[in-house]
């Protein structure tokens, strides 16, 4: 084995579809150790214009990762010369696009623990800003101020790859690759039924998920008319790899079904050594067939194939769940909670199931359409998402309440959904509502005053 930017290269040769059959099997974990894995995504600005930091220079976002490595202890990804990652553990922090900056977090089993892992990171970044300048985090779907040509790109060639073959596909590719953030959670499975059951109701509930956290309205200095605009730029993407993938929520569906899709979508690279092969007509399932440019797939080059599929809800060694903008600092582990109090409690699956069974694939792709402009307004089947969405916060806290995960204080991780409850689902209103309201009246569009309010 081998490492290449920070991530384990195995040689295992795929020799046949055949050999790729067990593979989302053979990370399932026994029940009752599932853990989660949170990820976290924040846009780095200058705190006095809000515009995007830049990659290089004394105030960039290359300083912030060497004063954190220096600071921290963390040990430098690098690429070409430049610093494009971090590493402690099996902690990440990692680059996007557009220079937004990602925690991906050791696995752990409860969401206090979570809580302590973002703590941790939100004083990192707050304490190297202390040291290199005016420099602000925030938290929020969509750069609420720097237009695409003022965001530069971070150099790596995996992102210099994607842009050129995603502007072919999406008219807001670029868009999605700069502008956009969100918070991610990982969950394990204990067996292809349990894995099933999870990606089907993901599917189903990410829309309304997506409604009650739309925190995407203010865009390039202005209201967009969007509440989740990063919902509707991903949506202009690549119709290949991102998305809901619908046809996983029937009763019948087997990890197989979701290995034919993966085999079938567009590859868009391979790596061997330091080289970036870029892949052209190309399928991982042709790639197995007949090779390429005289190269053999191995599992890494396929894992790597996976980490391109950009769905609402992903498998890898896990399911992953990405359809939500990112939030303001003490709305992020609601993000966590929401999903884990469903997903973690057979109960609370089952009720919350119950709740959306009645609704079908159009119902569904129409729902995820209108939530980009009306949020928690948006109906499905007549039914407002408002109370949908309340009920399965009812459905989770059940959930997180029977996991009895205690912190010191003797408290559950019912206490990290208290923000979504009184701040957007009684009040009626999403974050990116609450946003657009403040930026008119009382901020009277004042870039500061937006900055001091989404910053971490």
């Amino acid at each position: 084995m081998s490492t290449y930017l920070g991530v384990t290269v195995r040689p295992e040769r795929i020799g046949s579809i055949q050999d790729l059959r067990d593979y989302f099997q053979k990370y399932a974990k026994p029940e009752g150790t599932e853990r989660i894995g949170i990820e976290c995504e924040l846009f780095g600005v200058h705190r006095e214009t809000g515009e995007a930091l830049p990659y290089s220079g004394v105030i960039g976002i290359e300083a912030v990762l060497n004063k954190l490595a220096s600071e921290f202890g963390y040990e430098g990804i690098h690429e070409k010369g430049h610093t494009i990652g971090l590493k402690k553990g099996n902690t990440i922090i990692s680059l996007e696009p557009g220079g937004q900056i990602e925690l991906s977090a050791e696995p752990i089993s409860n969401l206090h623990q979570a809580k302590a892992q973002l703590d941790e990171f939100f004083f990192h970044l707050r304490t190297v800003a202390h040291f290199l300048g005016p420099i602000a985090w925030l938290g929020s779907g969509i750069h609420p101020f720097s237009p695409l040509n003022r965001i530069p790109w971070v150099p790596k060639q995996r992102y210099q790859i994607m842009a050129r073959y995603l502007a072919r596909r999406g008219r807001k590719a670029h868009d999605m690759m700069k502008r956009t953030a969100t918070n991610q959670i990982n969950f394990d499975y204990h067996s292809e039924e349990d894995a099933i059951e999870k990606m089907r109701l993901v599917l189903v509930v990410t829309p309304i998920a997506a409604a009650m956290f739309a925190n995407s309205s203010l865009s390039q200095g202005k209201l967009s008319g969007y509440l989740t605009e990063r919902l509707y730029i991903w949506q202009n993407t690549d119709p290949d790899r991102c998305g809901l993938i619908l046809n996983m929520i029937c009763e019948n569906c087997k990890f197989e079904d979701y290995l034919n899709y993966v085999l079938d979508v567009p590859m868009m690279f391979i790596v061997r050594g330091a080289k970036w092969i870029v892949t052209r007509n190309l399928t991982f399932r042709k790639f197995i067939q007949n090779g390429y440019q005289g190269i053999r797939p191995t599992e890494s080059d396929f894992e790597l194939h996976l980490s391109t599929i950009f769905t609402d809800a992903r498998f890898k060694q896990y399911l992953e769940i990405r359809g939500m903008d990112g939030q303001r600092s003490h709305l992020i582990s609601s993000v966590y909670a929401f999903w884990k109090g469903i997903l973690y409690d057979g109960e609370a699956r089952r009720a919350a199931k119950h709740l959306v069974q009645r609704f079908r694939e159009k119902d569904i792709r129409n729902l995820h359409q209108q939530v980009e402009r009306l949020g928690l307004r948006a109906r499905i089947r007549g039914e407002r998402v408002l109370e949908l969405a309340r009920e399965l916060v009812r459905i989770s806290e059940k959930g997180l309440k029977a996991q009895r995960h205690l912190n010191e204080q003797e408290e559950d991780e019912r206490i990290y959904l208290l923000p979504l409850k009184e701040e957007v689902l009684k009040t009626a209103r999403t974050p990116a509502e609450q946003v657009a309201h403040l930026w008119q009246e009382s901020f009277k569009r004042d870039r500061r005053a937006v900055i001091d309010y989404m910053a971490i």
